[in-house]
């Protein structure tokens, strides 16, 4: 479903071309604006994701040129030339702005991912946990936050060397993007640390990290990796004070699941413990 954004740019660019073509109609015959109509091509073309909304501009553009011209007395070879000309140049707009969405596009992705894991990186992760703080303040509701530290991580890569830690970390960010909900919300927040934001739940979420840990060990255990994981979690029926004071309360349950024994998760809820 378009934004309100997209419409935005797309109304706008309608208006501009409409306002273009009215003046067009009225100004003398030796003055040709259609070059001004690039200029809404190009934000559609940049601003709007539909490709048919480019297209669809391009094709108005082009037969209010047509009109515009068809008004005046102009020479045939004038008419072919002044349309032809103009629809190529703005077939040419729409390919240079796309492409330029595309590539900008790409870049706001790679920065906002971790590019070893495919993950949200740690800024992405903390700002989504930022809105959700503020999302609980405005209307309530609870979320949880769990934090997951691979166990023997580092004696991985002191056994088999850094790519062995590599594949460990990006098997187990497969797992836990096909064992979490999509509107979860997954980061890499450290080198051996991971995030997942759980809205909207609360005791049932046990379950489901519970799991999570001994599919982690099964699966590296096939590999070849051997490391488990320990998993923190804290369910907020209030909001946190801010991003650090919901991370600190999940990490400190994280380390009691490391002295409890590892490979193992701990969930709490307001002061209520569940192991």
């Amino acid at each position: 479903m378009p934004r309100s954004s997209e419409i935005l740019a797309l109304v706008s660019a309608v208006a501009g071309v409409t306002v273009i073509f009215t003046i067009d109609l009225v100004a003398p015959a030796e003055v040709r604006l259609h070059g001004l109509y690039v200029f809404p091509l190009a934000i559609v073309a940049r601003y709007c994701a539909p490709l048919r909304w480019s297209i669809g501009v391009v094709l108005l553009t082009t037969v209010l040129q047509f009109i515009a011209f068809s008004t005046q007395v102009v020479a045939v070879p004038s008419v072919i030339s002044d349309i032809g000309v103009p629809f190529v140049t703005s077939v040419l707009t729409v390919l240079l702005a796309r492409a330029w969405r595309t590539s900008y596009l790409t870049a706001v992705s790679q920065a906002a991912m971790d590019s070893l894991t495919g993950l949200g990186n740690r800024r992405t992760f903390f700002a989504e946990l930022d809105a959700e703080i503020s999302r609980q303040r405005r209307q309530a509701g609870s979320f949880s936050l769990a934090v997951l530290d691979l166990d023997g991580f580092k004696d991985l890569n002191d056994s088999k060397g850094h790519r062995a830690g590599d594949e460990a970390l990006k098997l187990v960010a497969d797992i836990l993007r096909n064992c979490t909900r999509t509107s979860d919300s997954l980061g890499r927040i450290g080198g051996d640390e991971f995030g997942i934001l759980i809205r909207n739940t609360d005791l049932e979420c046990t379950t489901m990290l519970r799991d999570l840990c001994a599919t982690i060990a099964r699966a590296s255990a096939a590999a070849g990796y051997a490391v488990t994981t320990s998993i923190g979690c804290k369910t907020f029926r209030s909001p946190p004070e801010n991003v650090a004071d919901a991370l600190q309360q999940a990490d400190g349950i994280m380390y009691e699941a490391k002295l409890r024994g590892k490979n193992r998760a701990e969930h709490a809820v307001r002061d209520s413990r569940v192991a």
